[in-house]
């Protein structure tokens, strides 16, 4: 019985390495792929290994990354939608997993550490960020009034010029 599991899940490995590993050169085939992808994950995800979770956890990056910023600008409101609802279909699958849970539980632990780290810098630093950024933007207002300034008496220069 664990053989043809582990068969199935070679089989599976291999279907999606060879459909999946193309680069998708339209929106559409991008929209397809990202579809099968998450459904085959969805259906496959129970025999999942780590190391079918890393291979797909890449996968779904570069879905979600690379080529995603593809197709991006070319995507209608709909079909944003539509790769929004596959994100988040991916990440239930993987956390209906214990192998996914144990990866969220690592990304979890991950993003409450940079949440303490980003309270902290905000208790600290923020507030001097702050000052800093708007004394620069005062100088640039500054800056932009004086530009402004001389620009217009040297049209007035150039046209008391041209009256005479």
């Amino acid at each position: 019985m664990k053989t043809a599991h582990a068969r199935r899940a070679f089989l599976f490995i291999l279907v999606l390495s060879v459909t999946s590993c193309f680069f998708p050169d339209k929106k559409e085939t991008y929209l397809k792929n990202f579809e099968k992808f998450v459904k085959d994950v969805e259906k496959n995800r129970a025999k999942f290994t780590a190391i079918d979770w890393r291979w797909a956890n890449k996968r779904f990056s570069k879905y979600c990354g690379e080529w995603y910023e593809k197709f991006k600008n070319d995507l209608k409101m709909d079909e944003k939608i539509r790769v929004s609802v596959l994100k988040t279909r991916y990440l239930l699958a993987k956390d209906n997993s214990s192998i996914g849970r144990s990866v969220n539980d690592n990304l979890e632990k991950n993003i409450r550490e940079m949440g303490e780290d980003i309270k902290e810098y905000m208790k600290k630093d923020l507030n001097k960020d702050i000052r800093e950024i708007s004394k620069g933007a005062r100088e640039i207002g500054d800056s932009a009034v004086k530009v402004m300034e001389d620009v217009m008496k040297g049209l007035k220069k150039d046209n008391n010029n041209g009256n005479h």
